[in-house]
């Protein structure tokens, strides 16, 4: 055990020590390769020179990190690998070799962000191009076509100077850790580019019958009219589209399995209410990517997964959700930033789901309390009835009065009726405040209820009438007596008056000579649930919100010391 924890140790080391000497694993895989072109490929001594340039290329190469361990397999097929190349190498093997590592370079220089670091593999791949077509090319030319030797002893003796200035270019230390990103496309089209200039030069020479440096410059110049032709026909800016548009068209309509994923996604968000159904679901469709064995999720206490819980596991974290994908191969950079972002977009709408279920349990509280809320009104109102009567009665001696037997024929059915319309709210909520009535009757039933509150009615009596809805007119009438009333005990000689008015518009006024309401509580009076000493104006509140249902509005008409009145109208119709 010991012993593998000091292998480990040294393993690490040893793959920090290679992060941080990139620099130099670099330029000496360069100087390796400038001594193999010098000696030549065909001795022994320049493939010894190719094998230690492959071995500076395996530490320096950004496609498999440092610190991963090769297993015996591994180890034997490169030692194959490196052993035939060294067997079988010549001049066209090296050609190519030197094409792909300016592909390699090429594909890295665009993602560095400082100056100094760009400037030094712009550098190399100089280097790289110079060595290509100056040195290696020339080779492989019919002996006719050989350029003269000068200019092979200038590139040979004079670009080691780069050397120089590459080793002393401030170049910023790379991060540790940092993932190596590589462009595929752009290797891919520095390779080609690279392949069609030597090989273009070589068809020139051949059928214009030149030397190989002017075919090179006239395969150069017409190689880059036509880059440039084809640049301003990718974006030509003259009022018509050019190539990209009709790329990019195409790219977007390739229907690529992210974008049928995304379409699933969108599906389920749409089908399915449930939170933890919505991400199985979704991630059962992810598992038909064809680069995913399975997933595995966990999210606000519940977890689940799909598919094959089987080789390189990656994992993402978004909001609430956490997710790990299973795949075959392990994620390039490019997929790993596409699943980071689905990642996100799932865990977004998630999240939504689970506020969309809270905003619903909201919905159903808030129905409750405001059914609730009513029925509680109506019950205290029933119960002020009520002990008015028993008040009544405690009045009475053996035999009762005719007033007070006249007041029971009036007020004991309509306890009875409100009794049976509370009862019928809570059995059919979606019933509440159906009733409607005559206005001089309901008038009347208000009067009787209030007949020995000391309450004045004004008018005394109202004949017929149009007809009112019962439960909004009761509901905010009685609120505005009762808290008349609650003023009352407090002054004894406070006037209450109540004004029913059905002339131009159906108007209930109920006013009082007492103290004003404070502007802070009669601002919002109506609008939320404010702090008074009596309450929190609940009552109010939901009358309020009846009136507006059926087309009346419940405010203050008045407010000042004497003088507070409220009132409840309707509104007058749209023209």
């Amino acid at each position: 055990m010991r012993s593998e924890t000091t292998i480990n140790t040294r393993t690490s080391s040893f793959a920090r020590l290679t992060q941080n000497q990139r620099r130099w694993l670099l330029l000496g895989m360069l100087g390796l390769l400038h001594l193999l072109l010098l000696e030549g490929i065909a001795s022994g001594v320049g493939r010894t020179l190719l094998v230690g340039h492959i071995g500076l290329f395996i530490l320096w190469q950004p496609f498999v990190r440092a610190e991963q361990r090769l297993s015996p397999l591994q180890l034997a097929v490169t030692a194959v690998v490196v052993a035939a190349a060294a067997y079988w190498a010549g001049n066209w093997a090296m050609i190519f070799w030197t094409m792909a590592l300016a592909g390699i370079v090429g594909g890295k220089v665009f993602f560095y962000a400082g100056r100094g670091t760009k400037v030094f593999y712009l550098l190399v791949l100089s280097y790289l191009i110079s060595v290509l077509l100056v040195v290696l090319v020339p080779q492989v030319l019919p002996g006719n076509f050989m350029p003269p030797g000068e200019f092979l002893f200038l590139a040979k003796y004079v670009l080691p100077a780069l050397f120089l200035v590459m080793a002393f270019l401030p170049v910023e230390q790379e991060a540790e850790g940092e993932v190596e990103v590589v462009d595929f496309v752009y290797s891919a089209f520095i390779f080609l580019l690279l392949a069609v200039l030597v090989l273009g030069s070589i068809a020139a020479m051949l059928l214009l019958n030149r030397g190989y440096f002017e075919s090179l410059v006239a395969t150069i110049i017409a190689f880059g009219a036509i880059l440039l032709l084809m640049a301003w026909a990718w974006n030509p800016r003259l009022g018509f589209a050019g190539f990209g548009v009709f790329f990019s068209r195409y790219m977007l309509s390739l229907g690529l399995p992210f974008e049928r994923w995304l379409h699933e996604l969108a599906d389920n968000m749409q089908r399915e209410e449930e939170p933890d159904r919505f991400l199985a679901q979704s991630l059962e469709g992810m598992t038909r990517l064809p680069w995913v064995n399975g997933c595995e999720w966990r999210a606000s206490g519940s977890s689940g997964g799909s598919g094959r819980q089987e080789g390189q596991r990656s994992e993402f974290r978004h909001g609430l959700l956490t997710l790990a994908i299973f795949t075959q191969q392990p994620l390039s950079p490019a997929l790993n930033w596409h699943f980071n972002l689905l990642a996100q977009l799932l865990g977004e709408f998630y999240e939504a789901k689970l506020r969309a279920r809270e905003l619903q349990q909201l919905s159903f509280v808030k129905a409750i309390h405001q059914t609730g809320a009513r029925l509680t009104h109506d019950v205290k109102n029933l119960l002020q009835s009520l002990n008015a009567l028993c008040l009544a009665a405690a009045g009475e001696g053996d035999t009762p009065s005719p007033e007070y037997q006249a007041l029971l024929r009036r007020q004991l059915p309509v306890i009875a009726q409100r009794l049976q319309q509370t009862l019928d709210k809570l059995r059919r909520p979606e019933l509440e405040g159906a009733q409607f009535v005559p206005a001089g009757q309901w008038w009347a039933g208000l009067q009787a209820r209030y007949a020995l509150a000391g309450v004045s009615f004004i008018p005394p009596r109202i004949e017929g009438g149009p007809m009112i809805p019962a439960t909004l007119f009761n509901s905010a009438a009685e609120n505005l007596i009762e808290n008349a009333l609650a003023k009352k005990q407090e002054t004894p000689a406070l006037q209450v008056r109540v004004e029913f008015d059905l002339d131009e518009r159906i108007r209930l006024k109920v006013s009082d000579d007492g103290r004003e309401i404070p502007p802070e509580v009669a601002q919002n009076l109506f609008r939320a649930p404010v702090a008074s000493r009596v309450g929190l104006g609940i009552g109010l509140y939901q009358a309020a919100r009846h009136a507006e249902f059926y087309g009346y509005e419940l405010k203050v008409s008045a407010n000042e010391t004497g003088r507070v009145g409220f009132e409840l109208g309707q509104l007058p119709e749209e023209e």
